[in-house]
């Protein structure tokens, strides 16, 4: 599958790399996300396609399983859930920035995520609105990997608590700088259940939800 690397000339973009996150078990889908098809694409390529466009490196944390043909396929690191596809990701790309896309996100736009590795430089760079922190859409430099490698090594797993964190710069992008992008709960629609899939779907026009062909993997993640 082609991909255009970003040419921006933005170096913070060009050392990134884009991860897309598509390890999960999709218990509440009943199949696999990563591979459902929309629009002509899975949701997986969809995903590699956006942060293509912004970094000139991409590849998939699918716990290995081989999602999508031509890009790199990352184990799982500590722990589960999405930091565990993260830090994988962190250890396949030693002192690089992420740039991360859960796939299941459809409407986040290129435009928002060039936006996150524009400068000032920070620690870590999330979306924020009133429904929360995004942290399955965000820039993930070294220092904030190393933390969450310690957070994940205490027992604690979700990404977005990397915000209590006191030791690090956090940027957040919100208010009018993120609502640029289009109402914040359109956005980040998340697609989780097949009613949600059949409700994007009948609001895309010229989309079509079809199941992936094959065996459906089980993982134990629930990302």
């Amino acid at each position: 599958m082609p991909f255009k690397p970003a040419g921006d000339g933005n170096t913070l973009a060009a050392a990134a790399v884009g991860v897309v996150l598509a390890g999960g078990a999709s218990r509440r889908m009943g199949s696999d996300k990563a591979r459902l098809i929309l629009g002509g694409a899975s949701l997986a390529a969809a995903a590699a396609v956006r942060l293509a466009a912004v970094c000139s490196e991409v590849a998939m944390a699918d716990g290995g399983r081989g999602v999508l043909a031509g890009l790199p396929s990352l184990p799982d690191g500590p722990g589960s859930g999405p930091a565990a596809g993260i830090l994988g990701a962190a250890a396949a790309y030693p002192d690089r920035p992420l740039l991360v896309l859960a796939c299941d996100l459809p409407r986040v736009p290129v435009a928002l995520l060039a936006e996150l590795v524009r400068t000032p430089i920070s620690d870590w760079t999330v979306p924020r609105w009133r429904g929360g922190i995004e942290p399955l859409c965000a820039l993930y430099g070294p220092v904030s990997l190393a933390a969450l490698a310690e957070q994940v090594g205490r027992g604690l797993l979700a990404p977005h608590r990397l915000a209590e964190d006191g030791r690090l710069t956090v940027r957040f992008l919100d208010g009018d700088r993120l609502a640029r992008f289009g109402p914040p709960e359109e956005v980040f629609l998340n697609l989780n259940t097949p009613e949600e899939l059949e409700r994007y779907a009948s609001t895309s026009a010229g989309t079509s939800p079809q199941r992936p062909q094959g065996q459906i993997s089980r993982r134990k993640s629930k990302r």
